[in-house]
């Protein structure tokens, strides 16, 4: 952690998680320039935790270093091209520790003596500073070997049904767990808890009989974060590294209790093998930010990758911008009134987050 990018990376988080938690808003962090993430929630006051430990954190699809390969590396194999911010989990575990020990320690009054920090002490230290793992595909750049084996065994991990049946192959975690899609039919998200989860966090996955793959499908993570005592309003984010139908996110308005999406996470680049579509891109983006009503549109799976083997002679990247997208809808849709349900193209609240770069859900 002496480098330049790292002690830079460690000195942005420490910042962040002090903003995070004097405001008590969840943080996302991107780790990396394609589609690992972690998102670090506060726990809600009168909610246990353990005695060294204030946020709760969500470790999503880490794949930090080194070459991915699905099938053989003959056929698909890529690298990132821009580093990491951390190269290891411990790493990652010694950011997340030290950034939360800093803003403790930063709080004009210490946790013993004020509710800067609220919550219900348990007796044990926490174990890892890592509490849960979210897996969203199978494939390598999502589902990492080399990366998830340095997790302590003990973690908790809700992958995907492929994901899942891969991961308990490896015989690496404890814990492995299928997640439960959000339906019409099963549309609470407390239902989405786990005993491996607190009773305030939700893992939903969305999907759509029209994929019968599941390649274009959505993790839904909710939460409440307020004192436990009160009705708080239920929050949540929605991953879609390859891009989910706009329309299946509908599910969302049926939701119960209702929640309230923070970030939308979906990519830009529209990426097609021949015919088939990877991922889903801007012009799907911007319909599906639209449906779930999220504050935030955060890009995710845009990196461009180095690549070898045979599939990368077929994929064909079309690169968007926010502006060329933007300005493509206009020129469809013509002008838009102010009181049209269009009218919210002129705030799109767009997020591009370099490696190592943390946004407040605020």
């Amino acid at each position: 952690m002496n480098s330049g990018p790292d002690l830079q990376h460690k000195t942005d988080l420490q910042d962040a998680v002090y903003k995070a938690l004097q405001l008590g808003r969840p943080l996302l962090t991107h780790l990396n320039a394609d589609t690992s993430w972690v998102l670090s929630i506060p726990y809600p006051e009168g909610c246990p935790r353990p005695a060294d430990r204030c946020l709760y954190n969500v470790l999503i699809d880490p794949w930090l270093q080194g070459a991915q390969s699905d099938m053989a590396a003959w056929f698909s194999q890529q690298w990132h091209v821009v580093d990491s911010s951390v190269q290891t989990i411990a790493e990652l575990t010694a950011c997340l520790k030290d950034a939360e020990s800093f803003a403790e320690s930063s709080s004009p009054v210490s946790s013993e003596q004020s509710d800067a920090f609220p919550g219900t002490e348990l007796e044990h230290q926490s174990l890892s500073y890592i509490d849960a793992v979210v897996i969203s595909h199978e494939f390598t750049d999502h589902c990492n070997f080399e990366t998830l084996k340095q997790l302590q065994s003990g973690t908790p991990v809700f992958a995907t049904k492929k994901a899942a049946q891969l991961i308990l192959s490896w015989r690496l975690f404890d814990k492995v767990h299928p997640i439960s899609c959000l339906s019409k039919l099963n549309h609470d998200w407390r239902e989405t808890s786990s005993e491996d989860l607190p009773s305030w966090l939700g893992i939903a996955r969305i999907t759509t009989n029209r994929d019968a793959l599941h390649f274009h499908s959505a993790i839904l993570i909710t939460f409440k974060i307020g004192p436990e005592s009160t009705e708080q309003e239920t929050e949540g984010i929605v991953y879609t590294p390859h891009g989910i139908n706009a329309d299946d996110l509908k599910v969302l308005q049926q939701a119960s209790p209702p929640i309230s999406v923070l970030a939308l996470l979906h990519g830009l680049h529209d990426i097609r093998l021949s015919i088939k579509r990877l991922n889903l891109g801007a012009h799907n983006a911007l319909r599906a930010q639209r449906i779930s009503g999220s504050k935030y549109w955060v890009s995710t799976h845009d990196e461009i990758k180095r690549a070898a083997g045979l599939v990368n002679r077929f994929l064909k990247r079309k690169v968007w911008t926010i502006e060329d997208v933007l300005e493509e809808e206009k020129r469809e849709k013509g002008r838009i009134e102010v009181d049209s349900p269009l009218a919210d193209l002129r705030d799109v609240h767009f997020v591009n987050l370099g490696s190592g770069e943390s946004l407040l859900l605020a």
